[in-house]
């Protein structure tokens, strides 16, 4: 954007203040939503331990910072890993330690590509992850549509991340691997729809 010099002066013009992730909190507890946020330093896991986060999200960019694990690992908090950055043997080393912790823990089959094209979502990796760990996995999805999440579901995923943007017309560095709310509606509903299919009476 013209009006920011540099992009660090662009994320210092959309940080939030303590005051307002503290109003993020109580608005998804007013709605029913649990609130996660996703710490890229260890200053953002204090920040957000205070505040009270239902779980711990570590972004593809923070899988192999091990301070981050650590600390977040003292709060005893269910963790998702997003693996969209990593080796296996990365994944294998953070995986090995939050098992360590006796954590929950969902690995998130991520491509770190914005958008993604459909060729390298990989979701060939979510059966690969649930024999090889053990655990939940999910899909981070970034390719700015609903197919790849509808079609996860069909596999058999824990959770499902999307960006979404009020407008693909908008401005920012997310709005071409997001969905509209529109089509977040239309997924919400699709995998329910799905999983319904899937269930066995």
């Amino acid at each position: 954007s013209s009006q920011d010099k540099s992009r660090f002066d662009y994320w210092k013009r959309m940080e939030f203040t303590k005051k307002q992730w503290k109003e993020l909190k109580i608005h998804t507890d007013d709605v029913g939503l649990k609130f996660m946020s996703s710490p890229f330093s260890i200053e953002a896991v204090h920040l957000l331990r205070d505040i009270g986060v239902y779980a711990w999200k570590i972004a593809s960019g923070e899988l192999n910072s091990d301070e981050i694990l650590e600390c977040i690992s003292e709060t005893n908090k269910e963790i998702f890993i997003s693996t969209g950055m990593s080796t296996i043997k990365e994944i294998d080393n953070s995986v090995k330690k939050i098992k360590m912790k006796g954590l929950p823990l969902t690995v998130m089959q991520c491509t770190s590509m914005y958008p993604t094209p459909p060729e390298k979502i990989g979701l060939n990796m979510l059966e690969f992850f649930k024999k090889k760990y053990n655990c939940g996995v999910g899909l981070s999805d970034h390719s700015g549509t609903i197919y790849p999440g509808l079609a996860a579901v069909t596999i058999g995923i824990d959770v499902l991340e999307v960006h979404v943007t009020l407008s693909k017309n908008m401005f920012g560095p997310d709005v071409s691997s997001s969905i509209n709310i529109e089509e977040l509606k239309q997924l919400v509903e699709g995998s329910k729809f799905i999983t319904n299919c899937l269930n066995k009476e």
